[in-house]
């Protein structure tokens, strides 16, 4: 059961040099803002700033909007520590956003709705649970389609440059643009006996 006074409250809104922390209570007041750099040495300091808002009795509840990007090193980082975090959509700041009479975006504002969505929707919000394995693959996914692609464009640019300097080369294929034409043949290295 979510006590919601039990809790303090933390929306976090994730950049890629600067990340602005809000910290509410239950009642949606603000009690501070803290700004901290993206880096591994720069977390434990947060941490420690966020301390000085604890009562006794009270669990600090950490929501982040992007878990696998920019928050990617700060939720392993508050996970590894033992600390509550949960992911939010970013759809769901975006809507608490224009919900709003005033309609402001700026990163305090979009960390304090980030922490009003943790109050209101605490049971609903997945655990944040950021995997190296999945990371790691998705990177190497990444990089593989960038290669294959400038792979591609690379000898399309190779077949114009022939076709420029060798006017010959169209007697080799009927259509210069055709599949065929884009294959170049590999030449296999000969074992040496």
């Amino acid at each position: 059961m979510h006590h919601r006074q039990n809790y303090l409250y933390v929306g976090v809104d994730l950049h890629k040099e600067q990340h602005t922390a809000v910290i509410i209570n239950c009642w949606q007041e603000k009690l501070g803002e803290i700004q901290f750099e993206n880096k591994p040495s720069a977390f434990s300091k947060f941490l420690l700033e966020v301390e000085t808002y604890v009562c006794d009795g009270i669990t600090v509840v950490f929501g982040l909007e992007d878990v696998g990007g920019y928050g990617r090193a700060l939720a392993k980082y508050l996970v590894d520590h033992e600390r509550v975090v949960k992911e939010v959509n970013p759809a769901l700041s975006f809507l608490e956003r224009k919900s709003q009479v005033m309609i402001q975006k700026n990163d305090s504002w979009d960390a304090e709705c980030v922490a009003r969505i943790l109050i209101n929707k605490f049971n609903q919000l997945p655990d944040a649970k950021p995997n190296d394995l999945f990371w790691s693959i998705q990177q190497l996914v990444s990089r593989r389609n960038a290669l294959a692609k400038a792979q591609s464009a690379l000898k399309n640019q190779l077949h114009i440059q022939l076709n420029h300097h060798y006017p010959s080369y169209k007697k080799f294929f009927s259509e210069l643009d055709g599949k065929t034409a884009y294959e170049l043949p590999v030449v296999e290295e000969k074992e040496v006996v």
